[in-house]
């Protein structure tokens, strides 16, 4: 395969990135995407698939992209469940997260963290479908999904700086003045479309001999 730089993560790792000229998606990798609805905080639970799909990709730049389900779905449902504060949860997921990341790039990964994408508004006869076949509760609002979003980007930033992980952090560029995504970018309820790659080639510079 041609291209140098491959993106590995959740539904939108191929969403983002899919059909782009120097970025494979997770669904070329695979076949199918392996990690679709996998989270941040639990990724290295799926190790044996993901080393699966790393294999032979040392050379690689790997954008990975995880996190928009911890804000759908996990950290409204942990907070509720065992009372833990949602600020702890968004630091405790970063940190999971990272340091399971900083471990892969000393294996010789070449991993650049992608931020987590703005979240979507969820409205819709397809997106009433889909929630009801969720295996956990949709609670969380779009106002909270916006924050946790806000914070958990801005976690990463600080732990991706600690464990010295290249941060791809374009969201700015993803959403308008009121901060909802850019309407040209969007695919459906939940997810970004492939616009995000032209994003990040404009906006994140990889090492030159990938361009």
């Amino acid at each position: 395969m041609h291209r140098k730089i491959f993106a590995v993560g959740d539904s939108h790792s191929r969403r983002c990135f899919e059909g782009h000229g120097q970025i494979a998606d997770s669904r070329v990798l695979a076949g199918h995407n392996k990690l679709d609805g996998k989270t941040a905080y639990n990724l290295k639970r799926h190790e044996k698939k993901l080393l699966k799909i790393l294999n032979g990709l040392q050379d690689k730049e790997l954008v990975f992209c995880f996190g928009e389900v911890d804000v759908r779905l996990h950290i409204k449902y942990k907070h509720q469940q065992l009372g833990t504060p949602v600020e702890t949860l968004i630091d405790n997921t970063a940190n999971r997260y990272l340091s399971y990341v900083h471990q892969l790039r000393k294996m010789g990964y070449r991993i650049h963290v992608f931020n987590v994408v703005p979240t979507g508004d969820f409205i819709g006869k397809d997106a009433e479908k889909w929630k009801r076949g969720l295996v956990y509760p949709f609670t969380a609002t779009y106002e909270e999904r916006r924050s946790y979003t806000e914070q958990l980007n801005k976690a990463y930033r600080e732990y991706c700086s600690e464990y010295t992980i290249p941060f791809i952090d374009i969201y700015k560029y993803l959403v308008d003045n009121e901060g909802q995504r850019r309407a040209e970018l969007v695919f459906d309820f939940a997810h970004l479309n492939n616009r995000c790659a032209a994003l990040l080639m404009k906006h994140y510079q990889f090492p030159e001999k990938v361009l």
